[in-house]
């Protein structure tokens, strides 16, 4: 029994020496990433040996190899999407959040796309530096230390840049919740 586990061990090894280059880099070539090309790799060989059957009697498997590789970038693709998706609705939440000071019931009655795109014109509308560090804040996450180390300016000019912005965008929702209000 154990000559048979060393047997497919060994016919194993060969497949996946053989394969492993191949598919590795066909997945770079798509995802232009040397680390989701390895994650796709070694996930496609972890599942072959699991099921030897698939691979046992062949030494290359080139069409099935590349349509499971294809198909493994897909749903990485897919993923990734989703998580961007994600990530947008949460940066969107938090940025109505923070206009409202945590009180969104004034929001209830509001379309979200509208105060979005209003948000929008008027993040358009301010200084481009000003609007750089809002947008770095609010939608790349970075802290006010670390957007301040990265434009080489002072933290406290910083904070006025986003207070500033705040202050403009709450302006421009209560300009909009007003005229939604009072027609």
């Amino acid at each position: 029994m154990s000559e048979k586990v060393e047997d497919l061990d060994v016919r194993f090894e060969r497949f996946y020496a053989a394969n492993y280059p191949r598919v590795k880099n066909f997945a770079k070539l798509l995802t232009k990433s040397e680390e989701d090309a390895e994650d796709i790799a070694q996930n496609i060989f972890l599942k072959l040996w699991t099921r030897p059957e698939l691979w046992q009697e062949q030494e290359t498997m080139t069409s099935y190899l590349y349509t499971v590789t294809r198909n493994e970038i897909f749903n990485l693709f897919k993923h990734q999407k989703v998580e961007q998706e994600y990530e947008d609705k949460i940066m969107k939440a938090q940025l109505i959040g923070d206009l409202c000071d945590e009180d969104t019931s004034l929001l209830e009655n509001l379309y979200y796309k509208e105060v979005l795109l209003l948000v929008k014109m008027a993040l358009d509308q301010l200084p481009p530096k000003r609007r750089q560090i809002f947008e770095m804040s609010r939608f790349e996450g970075l802290s006010h230390k670390e957007i301040a180390e990265k434009l080489q300016i002072p933290l406290r000019t910083v904070e006025d840049h986003i207070y500033k912005t705040l202050t403009e965008l709450r302006k421009v929702l209560m300009f909009v919740i007003f005229f939604r209000f009072f027609p």
